[in-house]
Order: structure tokens, then C-alpha cells, then sequence
């Protein structure tokens, strides 16, 4: 499986990239009025009009670094009620893609909600990378005020 590794503050995090549309870089947005902090704005997209979360306010409450890196991954959102979205997920240092046979890594034995452990990618065994699920992380209230049916 490929993924495309990025980072939320100080965590390593990867994304299946069958999810993703396209990477852009960062670019002026159209602020969301009455929407929570982490929808940092709007921008248009080929004519469509594409919500963006900042992750890192949506997962510790503090925003993504304006770095050179920092991109704006445009992704699809599968809807409970079968519509699918495009959003933007804000993120620091998306850099690489990597790629893993995800039935070779080992078990990490611990159950977390909000992310999973994907494995060690790095050059040493302290290089935890979670994967990252936007169904599990982007609240689907969230979806549901973005994009009224």
C-alpha cells in the first residue's frame, strides 16, 4: 500500500493515498462563519467549493506551522449518507510517500481511538507513524454542517 507521510506537530502520521485527490499548497481562504475553529476557511477547487480543517487544531488544538512544507491534502469523505465530499486537511512536512506491505507489520498490541499504530518506517525503532483515517477523525457532524443534504 502506498502512503503519504506527514506531521501534526511532533507526530508522524501516514494517509492511504487511494483517499487522497490532490496535495495543493497553502493558499488564501474564505473564512466558514459559525463553523469550530479548526475549519480554517473555503477555497475553490476547480470550480468546487472545498471546506478546510486545519489538523492540527483538530487534534491538539494548536495549528499547523506555516513551513514550507506544510500542504493542503484535498481528500475524499465518504458520507454515512453514501455522498462523497472533497475536504482539505492542513498538515506540516508532507514530504514522501512510502511503500508498505501493511500484513507484514507487526501488532502493536494497543487499541487507540483516534489513530492507529502503523509501524516503525524509519531508520529506527523510535520512529512510531500512526495512520491516519479521516472516516475516524473528521467528525461527521462536522460533514453534516459543511455540506447540508
Amino acid at each position: 500500500m502506498l502512503l503519504l507521510m506527514f506531521e501534526i506537530r511532533d507526530g508522524r502520521y501516514a494517509m492511504p493515498t487511494n483517499r487522497i485527490v490532490e496535495i495543493v499548497p497553502l493558499v488564501k481562504m474564505k473564512k466558514i462563519p459559525r463553523t469550530p475553529e479548526y475549519v480554517v476557511g473555503m477555497i475553490n477547487f476547480r470550480g468546487l467549493p472545498v471546506p478546510v480543517l486545519d489538523l492540527g487544531l483538530l487534534t491538539e488544538n494548536i495549528p499547523c506551522a506555516q513551513r514550507f512544507s506544510t500542504r493542503n491534502i484535498l481528500v475524499r469523505y465518504q458520507a454515512k449518507n453514501d455522498r462523497q465530499h472533497i475536504i482539505g486537511l492542513i498538515a506540516e512536512r508532507v514530504t514522501e510517500t512510502v511503500k508498505i506491505d501493511m500484513a507484514a507489520l507487526p501488532a502493536s498490541g494497543v487499541m487507540m481511538d483516534e489513530a492507529l499504530y502503523v509501524g516503525a518506517l524509519g531508520s529506527n525503532d523510535d520512529d512510531m507513524v500512526r495512520c491516519f483515517d479521516v472516516q475516524r477523525m473528521v467528525p461527521e457532524s462536522i460533514i453534516e454542517m459543511l455540506f447540508p443534504a
